[in-house]
């Protein structure tokens, strides 16, 4: 892009100085010529001027007294002034009243004064750029939405915007010159904090309450910028203020719903615990009350089946009798596995650090029997510990044995292998058999209570067991799966977190 050409209006009374000016200048600049005061005014009214150059001496209105109106009516143009040496008056006077940019001595250096004009365009094109920057911050300034004030280092307001007017319910005019913190509640070392920032660093998002001149309180936000000494060696601060009323209003009510809904959580929370102790203790109960009529009826059923023997009753009769005999003992191990769950609902866990392979090895002996012990294979690092309630993870272990010794027991060549290992910063027992298996899309259901995969004529049961592991595990706030095909065994995995586990874990029936 081409540089402007600078517009230069010359002044002087003397033709020959008026020509060799232009004959100097004009390929690099556009000249302009007046031989007076008067003469250059008029042409100031027609033409846009960048700098002036006016000699001293002239009839009728000296350089001085010139650029002096120059000043008043074009402030726009820089302006400089040509003089002899002895014209030292005139040069203050130039300074004084024509605010000229500099002065040149007769006669003038063609290098220097070409210098001091280019010199003078440029300032003239910086106060014009800082003029537009000034036009658009005012016009920001005026129709900001927000609130925006400028204080000076006692807090005393220098201009405001529209919009602050607006906030407080006042004509700007009305709190110019007055100290803002008026206007604000409770913030007595807030200029003090403003004054420790410095030129460019912004005191950004601080609550605010004002009070509007109607009395009313608006809840805000402040970001302060300090902008340095700009009114007579005054700090000054720039502070955008914006309403946040209706958000500070919103969060009000977010806080009560959550607090309402705290007190509703907490108030459910309770209602459960005590339905599900209250299911325990009813579980428990009926179990327990169950047994001893059960016992009457298996006790009884058992002499009626060896009576109806001994006698040699007929077939049918006997029939009846065993079915009766076994019923009931179906039904003494449900009471009986009932109450163990709701005991493992109830039981409060005591967690230590235990040594995991004796415990497995102690399960392993008082669950299987001698001469099916050899189908069992233990893969555990003698070294591992891990953090658990050592009766709870025995029951865990016993129930995982009992079942893949049931179900891998018509094999040819049966066999089960409990192994350890560490993922994820847990510990993860795994009990796997080649037993019948089942269809591992049905494995969640495996652990519902009373949730059984196979028939009762195949496999015995009554469908809790793996529900008391749940249980078990779940109170450990570890994690239970299975994984299955059928005719290929079954793996049950176990995983026990490695930290602190909390003695009051929740209780809770997994009803599938």
């Amino acid at each position: 892009m081409n540089e402007p050409r600078i517009r230069v209006l010359f002044v002087d009374d003397e033709e020959n100085n008026l020509k060799a000016f232009k004959s100097t200048f004009r390929r690099e600049m556009d000249v302009l010529l007046a031989n007076s005061g008067a003469e250059a005014l008029e042409l100031l009214e027609q033409e846009e001027v960048h700098v002036i150059i006016s000699d001293q001496r002239m009839p009728g209105m000296t350089g001085s007294e010139f650029l002096s109106h120059a000043k008043d009516r074009f402030p726009r143009a820089m302006r400089m002034l040509l003089t002899g040496f002895s014209d030292l008056e005139a040069v203050i006077s130039a300074v004084n009243e024509g605010g000229i940019f500099a002065y040149c001595t007769k006669p003038w250096d063609v290098n220097d004064l070409t210098l001091k004009i280019k010199q003078a365009h440029d300032l003239f094109q910086l106060k014009e750029m800082n003029q537009a920057l000034l036009g658009r911050y005012r016009q920001i300034f005026d129709t900001s939405g927000d609130p925006i004030v400028i204080v000076d280092h006692e807090g005393s307001v220098i201009e405001a915007n529209p919009a602050c007017g607006k906030l407080l319910g006042l004509p700007v005019q009305d709190f110019l010159g007055r100290p803002f913190m008026e206007h604000i509640e409770h913030a007595p070392n807030l200029l003090r904090s403003l004054k420790h920032h410095r030129k460019g660093h912004a005191f950004t998002n601080v609550d605010l309450t004002i009070r509007t001149s109607t009395g009313n309180l608006v809840d805000c936000l402040m970001t302060a910028t300090y902008l340095g000494d700009q009114t007579h060696g005054k700090d000054v601060f720039q502070a955008v203020i914006k309403d946040i009323t209706d958000r500070k209003q919103e969060e009000k009510r977010i806080l009560k719903l959550n607090a309402d809904l705290d007190k509703r959580v907490a108030a459910r929370t309770g209602q459960l615990l005590e339905a599900l102790e209250d299911l325990g203790s009813f579980s428990y109960t009926v179990a327990h009350d169950l047994r001893s009529p059960l016992k009457n009826i298996s006790a009884l059923s058992e002499h009626l089946h060896n009576h109806a023997v001994e006698q040699g009753a007929e077939s049918e009769y006997v029939d009846f009798t065993e079915r009766i005999n076994k019923g009931t003992q179906r039904m003494l191990e449900l009471v009986d596995d009932l109450l163990r769950f709701s005991q493992t609902n109830t039981r409060e866990m005591e967690c230590r650090e235990i040594v995991l392979l004796p415990l497995i090895q102690q399960g392993v002996d008082e669950q299987v029997s001698p001469d099916r012990r050899d189908q069992v294979t233990i893969s555990i690092d003698p070294n591992v510990h891990v953090l658990a309630d050592a009766p709870m993870l025995k029951v865990v272990i016993q129930n995982l044995l009992s079942n893949a010794l049931k179900f891998s027991r018509d094999r040819e060549r049966p066999e089960i292998i409990i192994s350890h290992n560490n993922s994820d910063g847990r510990d993860v027992i795994t009990v796997k058999d080649n037993g019948v298996g089942f269809e591992n899309q049905h494995k969640d259901q495996a652990f519902g209570i009373f949730k059984r995969l196979h028939k009762a004529d195949q496999f015995e049961g009554t469908g809790v067991g793996l529900a008391i592991v749940h249980r078990i595990v779940s109170k450990h706030n570890g994690e239970v799966w299975a994984e299955s095909a059928v005719d290929q065994g079954t793996s049950v995995h176990v995983a026990l977190p490695d930290q602190a586990i909390s003695k009051a874990a929740v209780p809770f029936i997994k009803v599938a």
